[in-house]
């Protein structure tokens, strides 16, 4: 069964890279700056944030490991993948119905793709990052550790958390199309209990610490930080929580999406 899946993903791969290319083009059509506003949007909301929030909560280098610019930058860069990720699946099957009553596809590819697509977007952002990994190395306050390599693996998690989420946005936003709209609102109450603006140890005599530590997206957003600037493998406790997050997520949402997938023409 397995096998057979494996040879229908290789057989429509074609399919997928012309999609991707697709809304690659389409993302920066007329756009001056083009790809180069992938790593400025990033670097320029991060001057905005970092003036007001290191003000605001007075959040010193000395008590995150990193100076606050690097802090928010690295956060925001696996909670800006997940929201495009989610916000783009979610909306897949319906905007493609016209492809979809014409012809015979494997429906979970439009997922697929979205994902795909904000991964690469994720990688040009992460170029910004880079950069500004490089100017606080150069005024000595970060340092480069080998562990940089591994950044892969809480990316690559985070990739496989937003399929997940994804296959079962989609599926419930075919049949209810309010979802749309509430997604949205669960991103942003998503957003605060996400520590990419402030430390979680500001939380340990808070009644919402327990609610953030549920939230897989902290332990991805720590991970990441912990292997690009603090020279820290994470620990077995997180990966096994997002190893085992990932699985079910991942599971269910391919589950309710096979389930669900003979009523799309229904209702598209």
């Amino acid at each position: 069964m397995v096998k057979k899946y494996i040879q229908n993903f290789i057989k429509y791969t074609p399919l997928l890279f012309l999609l991707t290319s697709r809304d690659f083009k389409l993302k920066y059509r007329r756009s001056f700056l083009g790809v180069l506003w992938s790593m400025l949007n990033p670097l320029l909301i991060m001057v905005v944030v970092t003036s007001v929030f290191s003000v605001l909560l007075k959040v010193k280098a000395s008590d995150i490991g990193m100076p606050f610019a690097v802090f928010y930058i690295t956060g925001s860069l696996i909670f800006n993948f997940f929201s495009e990720a989610t916000s783009s699946s979610m909306t897949a099957v319906v905007s493609n119905a016209s492809l979809i009553q014409k012809v015979y596809l494997p429906k979970y590819i439009f997922i697929f793709e979205k994902c795909a697509f904000s991964l690469i977007n994720m990688l040009l952002s992460a170029i910004a990052v880079l950069f500004v990994l490089l100017y606080y190395v150069i005024k000595g306050e970060v340092t480069v550790h080998i562990t940089i390599f591994l950044i892969f693996i809480p990316m690559f998690l985070t990739f496989l958390f937003s399929i997940g989420v994804g296959l079962i946005l989609s599926t419930l936003t075919v049949f209810f199309r309010d979802i749309v709209h509430i997604w949205g609102v669960i991103l942003t109450i998503w957003l605060y209990l996400t520590p990419i603006v402030y430390p979680i140890e500001i939380l340990k005599s808070s009644k919402i610490d327990w609610v953030v530590r549920l939230n897989p997206l902290y332990y991805f957003v720590d991970d990441l930080r912990s292997l690009m600037v603090l020279g820290e493998f994470p620990c077995l406790d997180h990966l096994l929580i997002e190893g085992v997050v990932c699985f079910f997520v991942l599971v269910f949402g391919v589950f309710l999406f096979k389930k669900a997938q003979d009523k799309f023409i229904l209702h598209i």
